[in-house]
């Protein structure tokens, strides 16, 4: 396994390998003969590229490398370009965001094949040959190495295995690490992204005239779901309401006529089934497709043929999950399918309880090969609860793959924070450029550099984590909660460990303010299962003690552990400890309350808009 040590020790002795011609010095101790060059009529993007190789270079080299324009005076040249000029034959399948790094004589010429292709073919040498490392949007690192040599040999062909790659985590909204790391956002190519049935129908103001508007569920006409945040579906039999679909989209592409993708979807629904249109045509269609997709689908035909120029995206999703038999889609009608009923303990493909999913997912790609995937990731009930599922990352990427997927959405959590909010999204990012990157030693490679000494007690917690969750056979969902675990992977032994391994990674790390900052945020999934449990399960023992099951736990010790959380959750500014909701502020109290009869306010409260 070469890890970022020995890569960089590599780099560091090629001098004793090779022979002095078969190198290319770029640096020597703050000189450089070298300088980058760009075409006189390169693009935006070029440009951008070619400033942050000048910017990222100086940071590591000590030497700011000229940039000029315009034909070739030097062979000593950095050519950063775009676009099919220049390419060898072979190269000219690129495709989107594809890029070439390679030596020519005394040159290394970065070129990209399209997209943003060049932009990325540059933070790729940098993380590649170079060793830099983006772990977080603040967070970039780099060894401090004054000698830069590069083997005259180097070729380094790349082309994603997904087409579109968009990790839907806090982190990835800031430009710089959505881009060092490859990925896309929904903006430009998306003017509405999916549950756009309450967009183009309101029921607050629709439904008092037109209740025919809406599904008819148990014999009556439905604005809303039991839930009053969710609207009802809509009766997609009915002609009017196909018509003001028409007329509304109509008007949102005439405002953003450069979008390429519109939803035309079901409103969101926490039910599998029952919300979906019964009315006599609706029922119809769908009892001869044999699923409530057939109407959905019949529906956005009808819909994607007025936008002949555009794609038009629905959802399978919950009760519509299910492919249609008996009808064909549209050619630019888009399928997003969702994994949200899947367990996370096992990979989808090999999970027993998955074979429903796998039937429907394959069914689909029958019918088309236009699908989405949108995947879900993180515990949404559980924002801050222990979620081994790092192993099914991998497998869950390659299963889609295969099957002629390339198109992933892949749901973390959009606000700041959550359960190793920095390192999942950067393995994610990882294995979407890659299916078949070596990810433990990518894993190996973030712990080590973002815990520094520390991390190869986290990574020791993750793979205990990961190891009893397999033993225990139990379910892992994304709406499941720690006490679920209670005799898996978080039972009060398995508490004790972690924490001493915890102990351990702190101490590690004690003498360095931010890493171990760090290693607390680490630890606050910990805190959170601890201090769930004892709420859950906890029963009064004294005033000074909380008994869960066999074991005694004091409650001052408590009490200080969701201190700790909660400091950490203001220092971090974190929103919320579930999917948008509790605050941690209301954490805290009810917490508190729980543990000690203590409401009074903590003195640094906030409240995180």
């Amino acid at each position: 396994m070469i890890t970022r040590g020995t890569l960089f020790l590599f780099i560091q002795f090629i001098p004793f390998i090779l022979s002095a011609n078969q190198l290319l010095q770029l640096a020597n101790h703050g000189r450089s003969a070298y300088q980058i060059r760009i075409s006189s009529d390169a693009s935006a993007l070029t440009k951008h590229a070619a400033d942050e190789f000048q910017r990222l270079f100086e940071m590591r080299a000590g030497v700011s490398l000229p940039l000029v324009t315009g034909t070739s005076a030097s062979d000593k040249e950095v050519v950063i370009r775009e676009g099919s000029t220049g390419l060898l034959e072979t190269e000219r399948t690129l495709g989107q965001d594809g890029f070439v790094i390679k030596v020519e004589k005394n040159r290394l010429i970065i070129d990209g094949g399209g997209g943003k292709g060049i932009l990325y073919g540059v933070y790729s040498f940098f993380e590649k040959y170079l060793g830099y490392r983006c772990y977080e949007p603040q967070v970039l690192t780099y060894p401090k190495r004054r000698r830069i040599v590069l083997p005259a040999t180097l070729y380094d062909v790349q082309q994603p295995q997904n087409s579109y790659r968009n990790v839907f985590y806090h982190v990835a909204k800031d430009p710089f690490y959505r881009d060092w790391h490859k990925l896309d956002q929904m903006q430009p190519d998306w003017g509405l992204w999916v549950h756009t049935f309450s967009t183009f129908i309101p029921a607050g103001k629709y439904f008092a005239t037109h209740p025919e508007y809406f599904a008819l569920v148990d014999g009556k006409r439905r604005g809303f779901q039991d839930d009053p945040h969710l609207q009802a579906q809509l009766c997609l039999s009915n002609r009017e309401v196909r018509q003001l679909i028409v007329e509304k989209l109509s008007n949102f592409i005439r405002e953003n006529p450069y979008a390429e993708y519109w939803s035309v979807s079901q409103n969101d629904t926490y039910a599998h089934s029952g919300y979906e249109c019964t009315c006599e045509e609706c029922a119809k269609i769908d009892s001869i497709t044999g699923s409530p997709s057939g109407s959905l689908v019949t529906f956005v035909n009808d819909i994607a043929k007025q936008f002949p120029n555009h794609v038009i995206s629905t959802l399978a999703y919950r009760y519509s999950r299910r492919p249609p038999q008996h009808l064909n889609l549209d050619s630019n009608v888009n399928i997003m399918l969702c994994t949200i009923e899947c367990d996370r303990q096992r990979p989808i493909a090999t999970d027993s309880l998955s074979a429903d999913f796998r039937k429907d997912f394959e069914g689909w790609g029958k019918l088309t090969d236009n699908i989405i995937m949108w995947d879900y990731v993180v515990q949404f009930s559980n924002l801050y609860a222990p979620f081994p599922n790092l192993r099914t990352l991998q497998p869950n990427i390659q299963y889609f793959n295969s099957h002629g997927v390339h198109v992933h959405f892949q749901q973390g959590n959009i606000t700041s924070g959550g359960e190793f909010a920095e390192l999942r999204p950067y393995l994610i990012a990882k294995l979407l450029w890659d299916p078949e990157v070596d990810i433990s030693r990518e894993m190996t490679d973030f712990l080590n550099g973002y815990y520094g000494k520390a991390g190869r007690y986290i990574d020791k917690y993750i793979q205990s984590m990961h190891n009893l969750l397999d033993e225990s056979n139990i379910r892992l969902t994304i709406y499941g909660a720690p006490e679920d675990h209670l005799s898996g992977f978080l039972s009060t032994e398995a508490l004790q460990h972690y924490g001493q391994l915890f102990d351990r990674a702190e101490r590690k790390v004690a003498s360095d303010a931010e890493l171990l900052e760090r290693v607390k945020i680490a630890r606050m999934p910990l805190t959170y299962a601890l201090l769930e449990i004892a709420k859950k399960t906890g029963v009064p023992d004294g005033p000074h003690f909380l008994k869960v099951g066999d074991s005694r736990w004091r409650k001052e010790s408590l009490v200080r552990q969701l201190e700790e959380f909660y400091s950490l959750c203001n220092k971090k500014r974190i929103p919320y400890l579930k999917e948008n909701a509790v605050p941690p502020l209301s954490y805290y109290m009810d917490m508190k309350a729980f543990l000690m009869g203590d409401t009074t306010l903590p003195s640094d409260s906030v409240v995180i808009e």
